[in-house]
């Protein structure tokens, strides 16, 4: 499965409504750590329509730093 935010197809399905009724899946992708509800709007789940400034289409996630770096341990 496609991911809407990096576009690999490295998206699965981790989650069903627990009522069984289908209402909705959440989807995760392997590859960003991304993940999305099927019932979400279009802006989010149509990567056509999602604001270019969250994709990371084209983006070398390894070249990516970590968003909270983490302190040195005090002794």
């Amino acid at each position: 499965m496609r991911c809407v935010r990096c576009l690999a197809e490295t998206a699965t399905v981790v989650a069903h409504a627990p009522d069984g009724s289908g209402a909705w899946e959440i989807y995760s992708c392997s590859r960003c750590n991304y993940a999305w509800r099927s019932s979400e709007p279009e802006s989010i789940t149509d990567p056509q329509k999602r604001d270019p400034f969250f994709q990371l289409d084209g983006v070398d996630l390894d070249e990516l730093g970590s968003p909270l770096p983490i302190p040195p341990l005090e002794a």
